[in-house]
């Protein structure tokens, strides 16, 4: 086994791992932390497939701004609102409720199924790549040239976004101002 596969091998595993315990979290702030350890782990594996750029973006993008979104939700939420869905339940009972165990793994297991299905009889014929060593190069112009008016509308989305989150947490006492 070299160091590459083992590499994979782990950051599968945390990236996993993580993104099973975002769902099975009691408490949102624990979820958000699992996201974040999720995304770094997508990173890990962009950098073992030579995607630096992506995997800079990833945690720029995902662990840094999104994450630091999801806390600041947090915190800008009602307790009331946070605890309604905090029931108190078992390790077990959540484990075999359909929302938490049985039916996302059973789904979960079904999917892998097919995807070793196909891995193992298909017949693809892998043509290897050189990774572009001009990557961020490539990226922006092909951003700032071909994409660029839908690169400024989903910006402006994320802005109305923004504007429209900062209205829905204002107070009541506050919007009359």
């Amino acid at each position: 086994m070299n160091l590459q596969l083992l590499a994979f091998m782990i950051l599968s595993l945390v990236t996993l791992g993580a993104a099973f315990k975002v769902i099975t979290a009691r408490f949102i702030t624990h979820a958000a932390l699992y996201l974040a350890l999720s995304f770094v782990g997508v990173a890990g594996l962009f950098l073992l497939l030579n995607a630096d750029f992506l995997a800079a973006v990833q945690l720029l993008v995902y662990v840094g701004a999104i994450t630091t979104m999801l806390i600041f939700a947090v915190m800008l939420s009602q307790v009331e609102e946070i605890r309604q869905g905090a029931a108190e339940e078992g390790f077990w009972r959540r484990i075999l409720s359909a929302r938490f165990g049985v039916i996302p793994l059973a789904v979960a297991a079904a999917l892998a199924g097919v995807i070793l299905y196909l891995y193992r009889f298909a017949n693809w014929k892998a043509v290897p790549v050189a990774p572009d060593p001009n990557t961020t190069r490539s990226i922006g112009q092909a951003m700032f040239t071909t994409y660029l008016i839908p690169f400024e509308v989903a910006s402006l989305v994320l802005l109305v976004a923004m504007i429209g989150a900062i209205v829905l947490t204002m107070k009541k006492e506050d919007r009359s101002r």
